[in-house]
């Protein structure tokens, strides 16, 4: 039997999670569909959290099937700043709107992560940012925070 290593750990916490925000959005605070068409405020967010249960799947398996030599130091700083990160990401959307933090946090991830390519990951950076914007904005019009100093659009 193969050991689990780090990236299967991980895979399995991020899918622990992925159920139960999936479980929740079953809610009946959230049930608005019938007045929506059918696509009530967890519409999307169901679509996501389908998305991360299968690529954490994936993750997984392919955690089982390297070898590990375990946790060294420097993993658990990336896996911690990558975090620190995150939250700031969230935390920064609150009064700084969705494009400016996003546009931020899609460039620096990568790099955090190993990835050192800037032109690939700013061009990916923009172009997912404003994407997702239009997207949520202008085809599903789901208002997203907007920066307090400026309009982007």
């Amino acid at each position: 039997m193969a050991k689990p290593s780090f990236s299967s750990i991980v895979g399995g916490l991020i899918l622990l999670a992925t159920v139960y925000l999936f479980y929740h959005t079953f809610d009946a605070a959230y049930q608005t569909s019938i007045l929506t068409a059918g696509r009530g405020p967890v519409f999307f967010p169901r679509i996501v959290l389908g998305a991360m249960a299968v690529f954490s799947l994936v993750v997984i398996a392919e955690g089982f099937a390297e070898e590990s030599d375990g946790l060294g130091r420097n993993a658990l700083v990336v896996v911690a700043v990558a975090i620190a990160i995150t939250g700031g990401y969230i935390f920064s959307i609150n009064w700084a709107g969705f494009v400016i933090p996003t546009l931020i946090f899609t460039f620096v991830l990568p790099f955090v992560l190993g990835y050192r390519n800037w032109k690939i990951t700013l061009v990916i950076s923009i172009i997912y940012t404003f994407s997702v914007w239009y997207i949520f904005e202008k085809v599903f019009l789901i208002i997203l925070p907007s920066s307090p100093w400026f309009e982007v659009i």
